[in-house]
């Protein structure tokens, strides 16, 4: 078939009425080597009458027109003028092509929908040509591997030549960090402070008292933590267990310690509300629970152990 007759069969499937809507199709070469990228422009004029534009979507890896391959899709340009008659719009896509076809390529037309009705585009034809390869030539032998010339003294030396600065700086980040780590090791570490026994209590029933419970209508938290305190401090001081006793069987152990009687029937008397507040039979007074609160006070600076005398020094 002769070129002339591929341009009239184009033309006749492209379908093209002269009317105010056209798409048309164009690039910026007619011709190409076989694989080279050819620059592909969709032009839409359009009258602002249409209410809607059905768009082909193009997807790059994909073909379109005769086997050509999509490479790079670029983004839609939609554009209006108006002028004294009437308005017109315009939408143009630049779409990179390749083809993998050689000698004259046709490019057939693609079409978009405007309400309803489809309207196709020309046709192009495009010559696509071979690369041609020179076989007269002989092939070149793969070249041997390169050995480096210099020593590896001087590829270490030529290294630190054009690496100095940044040694130099981290040498010195290492020599700060080592100084600061030995001057830490060879601080002498303070001697850790070691509470007594009652020091210790004391802590615990001042940390307790500072929560205040009773008076965030917690009476009973209160007493539950106060006298769980008093049991932990006979058994840690006395080493008498109260765990798990009843009311009477620790008004019974606290007789037996060596304790001043008065104290020891304060703390009964701890211990018997903290029943009632227990089962809900009574709420006792702020002035109660202070006066409760300071009896386990007293418990514990009372019954704090002699300090031993240290030997004297010869």
């Amino acid at each position: 078939m002769s070129r002339g007759a591929i341009i009239l069969y184009l033309c006749l499937l492209a379908n093209l009425t002269i009317s105010q809507n056209k798409l048309h199709l164009s690039t910026d070469k007619d011709s190409a080597k076989i694989g080279e990228p050819i620059a592909l422009k969709i032009k839409l004029d359009y009258s602002a009458d249409i209410g809607s534009v059905d768009w082909p979507e193009f997807k790059e890896d994909s073909t379109i027109g005769n086997n050509f391959e999509v490479w790079e899709v670029g983004d839609l340009i939609k554009q209006s003028e108006i002028n004294e008659n009437e308005a017109s719009l315009s939408i143009s896509q630049t779409i990179n092509v390749v083809s993998y076809q050689t000698g004259f390529t046709p490019f057939l037309p693609v079409s978009v929908v405007l309400d309803g009705d489809t309207l196709v585009s020309n046709a192009l034809l495009l010559t696509i040509a071979e690369v041609k390869v020179d076989t007269t030539q002989g092939f070149n032998d793969i070249k041997p591997v390169m050995h480096d010339p210099l020593t590896g003294w001087e590829s270490f030396s030529l290294w630190i030549s054009n690496n100095w600065w940044w040694i130099t700086i981290v040498l010195v980040a290492v020599a700060i960090s080592l100084y600061f780590i030995l001057r830490k090791k060879t601080e002498i570490a303070e001697p850790e402070i070691k509470l007594s026994l009652h020091q210790q209590y004391l802590l615990r029933l001042n940390v307790l008292l500072e929560k205040k419970l009773w008076t965030k209508d917690k009476v009973k938290e209160h007493y539950f933590e106060l006298t769980d305190l008093i049991r932990s401090y006979y058994f840690d001081r006395f080493g008498v267990s109260t765990f798990e006793k009843t009311t009477n069987e620790i008004i019974t152990i606290t007789g037996s310690i060596n304790i001043d009687n008065e104290v020891s029937g304060e703390l009964n008397h701890v211990f018997k509300v903290s029943e009632f507040v227990k089962f809900a039979k009574r709420i006792p007074s702020e002035f109660e629970i202070l006066r409760h609160n300071e009896t386990t006070k007293h418990l514990i600076e009372v019954t704090q152990p002699a300090e031993q005398p240290q030997p004297e020094e010869t």
